[in-house]
């Protein structure tokens, strides 16, 4: 009988499928089977409960320990910054502690300065030593002559010792370089700044504007996971970014912007926000004053004014305006944490800042939290018979006089240049001044860095004598050029009382009245200056906003 077409495709089609039933159960159910992962035997003996320092967020890590060595770690799913989960830094952790070459003992150089000979001496005989040169150097000329230049958590130790000790030349090269503009900007805001880690609701934000901030290629791993929940529940992602990031492949809108532009940007959104009327005018009616400024001020910073600037279609930065007011107050404007950039940082935060009263979103869910810590009494200075000196970090008052910590390369200036008081040792902790100081050379040529160290920790924390002097070379104040108007100088907040008498360039000067801060005007007006902000303070538990529109003086007083 002869076989047609239609018997032949039934008989293929069973045997195909007893062939593939048999493969089936021969093997995995084509993958379909999970397979059976092999025990790496890295549980420990005992877990101890520790967090890791690999960067400043310090999520909680769990150790597995077994002979005494560490065989796994992984993320505490009960600390509130990790989770439970650990970022490829964090997880690699253990690379660092039984790195071949980690420093375990104290090193002493026993050669000429850049011939990198050093022999180990024991703790006892390192911290004697140390100690000895701190003693001599506090009696020839003062506790205050010694500086801690620290980072990172373990210089808190460190910090409380030198104070303990009696000198308040406490820095991190870090201030500068990362977060200070951002903080300075929402004091002069907020009235507070938004703390570290930030104090912002990712992941109950309906709408999360991304400006540089690489979240998902970073580190910060609280942020990350909030990330990718809040996008889980459906918020929508803006990205102004000159590369096409990871965060970007995930916008709605990705504007691809000029570098150093940002200002521009942020001024034809506002531009737009408050010409439609599309900010929170309950809002900002319970909590703010100058709006009729500020609206004076960006009428004119349209998105055909920025178009030529950012490079962005003027559609785009309209767009995308109302895209982010239209979230309010669920709008995030992620302050960014690596801010220092070109120059005119603290106003461009300053900007973000601005737009985030207008949005509504500072106090609110899916914007920013009121930071708020506990406050802990002072670890008393020495009782050496004499109050504390002053800081040497600004020598003069008009160094940054609005800065609220104090600045790494400040002490450089003033060991270089004994003003207002001689710098003679250095102790340097976690931290590569060569790499972290604004001026390579000066640091190069400064005493501490020309005479060798006395004593080296496994973290590198060395204590150095200065032997002479050297020429001034003070740090210059960049100007800051951008669509926001500005005096020349960074706004920083003024940090010390020492400049209650002095006459200084003023920005801004600002007296306490009340236990609240208040600016007041002196000097002349500069014609670059005018501009309308939202100004708010801290006042008996309770935040309240003011805005205030204000010419910045730029007269140095004489």
């Amino acid at each position: 009988m002869p076989l047609s077409r239609r018997q032949f495709i039934k008989v293929g089609s069973a045997s195909a499928g007893v062939a593939a039933l048999g493969s089936g159960l021969t093997t995995d159910w084509w993958s379909l089977q999970a397979h059976e992962l092999p025990d790496p035997q890295t549980d420990g003996q005992k877990v101890v409960a520790t967090f890791c320092e690999l960067c400043f967020w310090k999520c909680g890590v769990l150790a597995h320990v077994r002979d005494g060595r560490v065989t796994k770690i992984v993320g505490n799913p009960k600390h509130p910054l990790s989770n439970g989960r650990l970022c490829p830094r964090g997880t690699g952790g253990m690379g660092a502690l039984y790195d071949p070459d980690r420093l375990k003992k104290p090193m002493l150089r026993v050669s000429k300065r850049g011939e990198d000979k050093f022999e180990e001496v024991s703790w006892d005989a390192a911290l004697d030593e140390t100690a000895s040169r701190m003693e001599r150097l506090r009696a020839r000329y003062g506790a205050e002559a010694l500086a801690l230049f620290t980072h990172g958590y373990g210089g808190s130790w460190f910090t409380q010792l030198v104070k303990a000790w009696g000198t308040p030349n406490v820095v991190a090269p870090s201030y500068a370089q990362c977060r200070g503009p951002r903080e300075t900007a929402f004091e002069l805001t907020f009235g507070q700044g938004v703390g570290s880690p930030e104090a912002i609701d990712i992941r109950n934000a309906r709408c999360l504007t991304l400006l540089g901030s690489h979240l998902g290629e970073n580190m910060h791993n609280t942020q990350v996971q909030e990330l990718a929940d809040a996008i889980g529940a459906g918020a929508q992602l803006v990205v102004v970014d000159p590369r096409y990031s990871i965060a970007a492949s995930k916008a709605r809108y990705w504007l691809p912007i000029k570098p150093g532009t940002d200002i521009a940007l942020l001024l034809a959104w506002m531009n737009v926000i408050v010409s439609e009327k599309r900010y929170d005018s309950d809002y900002l009616a319970a909590n703010a004053i100058g709006l009729a400024e500020l609206e004076q001020h960006v009428a004119d910073k349209t998105p055909e004014w920025a178009h030529p600037i950012t490079g962005l279609d003027p559609g785009l930065i309209r767009e995308t305006a109302r895209f982010i007011a239209a979230f309010r107050p669920a709008s995030l404007i992620h302050p960014g944490r690596h801010v220092t950039w070109y120059g005119d940082d603290t106003q461009r935060v300053r900007c973000i800042a601005i737009l985030a009263a207008l949005l509504g979103s500072w106090g609110r869910r899916g914007g920013y939290l009121v930071p708020s810590s506990m406050g802990l009494r002072k670890y008393p200075p020495a009782d050496t018979g004499r109050s504390m000196a002053e800081s040497a970090d600004r020598p003069t008052p008009e160094h940054y006089p609005m800065a609220n910590e104090l600045l790494a390369s400040g002490i450089c200036d003033a060991t270089v240049s004994a003003a207002p008081y001689g710098v003679k040792g250095w102790m340097v902790y976690g931290t590569n001044l060569m790499q972290s100081l604004p001026n390579p050379k000066q640091t190069a040529d400064a005493p501490q860095m020309q005479s060798s160290s006395s004593t080296c920790s496994s973290r590198l924390t060395c204590f150095q004598q200065r032997s002479s002097g050297g020429p001034t070379s003070s740090c210059r104040n960049r100007p800051i050029s951008s669509g926001m108007t500005t005096c020349g100088r960074q706004a920083t907040k003024r940090r010390s009382s020492r400049f209650a008498s002095r006459p200084w360039s003023r920005c801004t000067n600002r007296s306490r009245v009340g236990g609240s801060q208040r600016s007041s005007q002196t000097g002349s007006a500069s014609p670059r200056s005018s501009r309308g902000r939202i100004r708010w303070r801290t006042s008996a538990g309770a935040w309240k906003a003011r805005a205030t529109t204000q010419r910045q003086r730029c007269a140095t007083a004489s």
